[in-house]
């Protein structure tokens, strides 16, 4: 049970991120949902919401804050299914409302489908040997880039871009602890655009993002933490206006308390600060507070 629950955890940390691990009037790859305990199925659903408190971080890493802070809403339904021992598919839709002062835009994000595969699995207990599954992400845009926005951002719900991606995680359970690492790259393809004022092409490149964390159980109930590290290649225009753009970075601390009722229910919270690690660069920053319901069906 413990070892179901450490592995759990992991899957806890990672799930929400596709709401609030993304600068606020960007993003970056939604992270896939997955099964990373000895579950058959999972479903869940994630609420957050995210106050801006820094609307924008310059090319110079010169932090802005103006009088209309952006808030945002987002419903998150995730769903994975083994489909063999270790192979397995997934799936994260998140709904989203974007609002200040001037007014507000809602309608979906960037809609992530995944395989997975669990290339380290854990059927036998070693001391050194982690858990590990590697995954290919589809990512699908289910709003406008940010260089198409014709609202400062409202209508821009996550990158924008169709993207393919790649990545792993890695989990391992020390007594009641455990420690997790994740890392995923992605590449965003080029889209036509047209607004009130530009038109052309934009051109993405690569991007990703590094999680590490941990977290320790106390009975039923679990607490933990992560930091993740985003990077995205810069958005270049190609039109009636060029530009060369600037790579967005940003870091992303998160403590979560989660408690188990029995093997099938998962409730969680989490709060997010985009404020307090590294060195933000073309981004806003933000603060989160998630609330998480997860159905759970054993093999």
């Amino acid at each position: 049970m413990m070892k179901q629950w450490s592995l759990f955890f992991f899957n806890l940390i990672l799930a929400p991120q596709v709401s609030w691990a993304a600068a606020c009037c960007g993003g970056s790859l939604a992270t896939p949902s997955l099964i990373a305990g000895d579950e058959k199925a999972l479903f869940s659903a994630t609420y957050s919401f995210t106050e801006v408190v820094v609307d924008s971080v310059d090319s110079r890493g010169i932090w802005h804050k103006w009088d209309q802070h952006q808030k945002v809403q987002t419903l998150k339904i995730d769903g994975a299914h083994l489909i063999s021992d270790r192979w397995q598919i997934g799936a994260t839709v998140p709904v989203m409302q974007r609002s200040r002062i001037d007014g507000s835009d809602s309608g979906l994000g960037d809609i992530s489908v995944s395989l997975a595969y669990e290339y380290l699995p854990d059927w036998n207990y070693n001391p050194i040997r982690p858990k590990g599954i590697g995954f290919l992400q589809l990512i699908l845009p289910g709003s406008k880039a940010r260089a198409e926005s014709d609202q400062g951002g409202l209508d821009s719900r996550g990158n924008g871009f169709w993207a393919l991606g790649i990545g792993t995680h890695l989990s391992k359970t020390l007594g009641r602890s455990d420690v997790f690492g994740s890392l995923a790259i992605h590449r965003s393809f080029p889209k036509v655009f047209s607004n009130s004022s530009f038109q052309g092409t934009l051109e993405p490149g690569f991007g990703g993002n590094f999680v590490l964390g941990g977290g320790c159980s106390f009975g039923p109930v679990r607490i933990g933490g992560s930091l993740t590290w985003t990077y995205e290649d810069p958005v270049r225009i190609r039109g009636n206006f060029w530009s060369e753009g600037t790579p967005e970075r940003y870091a992303t601390a998160v403590l979560s308390a989660s408690y188990f009722s029995g093997d099938a229910w998962t409730g969680a919270f989490s709060f997010s600060d985009q404020t307090l690690i590294g060195h933000p660069v073309n981004t806003s920053l933000g603060k989160t507070v998630s609330f998480m319901l997860q159905k759970r069906w054993n093999r």
